[in-house]
């Protein structure tokens, strides 16, 4: 039975990387059961068998948290700030880091694309399997009580998103060539100014209360 299980797990991952290869090669236009299966060297029998087909293989791609992290209550615990002041720089440094491994993977940005693309039924799968895991994360990072944190966060990770999408295709925006790193630095750094707009507001307002934990749990993390 173990091995059974580890053989799974072990074809599983054969095929997830398979995926992924296919992903930043052909973009989301050229994946399919058939290119996925000849890449990891199985049936494409068996990723039906697993996955349902390719529609369940990308959601699970999409779920399995190489794109969303997905976190613990332990670390979550270690996240939450101690500060009321704490809460921006938690949201600004999570934001950042999401957006940095998205920009490192073209296989992530070739999801991330799947949400501008129309009149796609595998890729309305696709962003409505990014959405779920944007949701998730969001709720568990946002630390308040009261206040539209949903709405900030759309804004905020829909221009993030579309940035990303933009830098793949070569463009620019506001003058800014999103194909240089120093111009990603000044962005990160904007982000970081709205954030700390936000969470000075969310501080300020009497109807939102900020989730702090008690000092006797803090951890250093950063």
């Amino acid at each position: 039975m173990e091995t059974g299980k580890r053989n799974r797990a072990a074809t599983t991952q054969r095929i997830v990387e398979a995926l992924e290869d296919v992903l930043s090669e052909w973009g989301l236009d050229g994946v399919g059961v058939n290119a996925v299966a000849e890449r990891a060297g199985v049936s494409k029998v068996l990723i039906y068998r697993y996955f349902g087909g390719i529609e369940g293989l990308l959601e699970y791609y999409v779920k399995m948290g190489r794109l969303f992290p997905a976190y613990t209550p332990a670390v979550l615990a270690q996240i939450q700030p101690v500060n009321q002041a704490d809460l921006a720089p938690v949201w600004s440094s999570q934001v950042i880091q999401l957006f940095r491994q998205l920009r490192a993977s073209r296989a992530s940005r070739e999801i991330l694309k799947a949400t501008v693309k129309e009149n796609d039924s595998l890729a309305h799968g696709v962003s409505l399997a990014q959405d779920t895991e944007l949701t998730r994360l969001v709720e568990q990072l946002s630390f308040v009580k009261g206040g539209d944190y949903q709405a900030m966060s759309a804004v905020l990770i829909g221009a993030l998103s579309y940035l990303t999408i933009l830098a793949q295709n070569d463009r620019s925006m506001i003058g800014l060539d999103l194909r240089k790193e120093e111009n990603w630095l000044r962005i990160e750094d904007a982000i970081k100014v709205i954030y700390k707009a936000l969470g000075r507001s969310a501080i300020d307002s009497p109807t939102v209360q900020v989730a702090t934990k008690p000092v006797s749990l803090a951890v250093n993390t950063w």
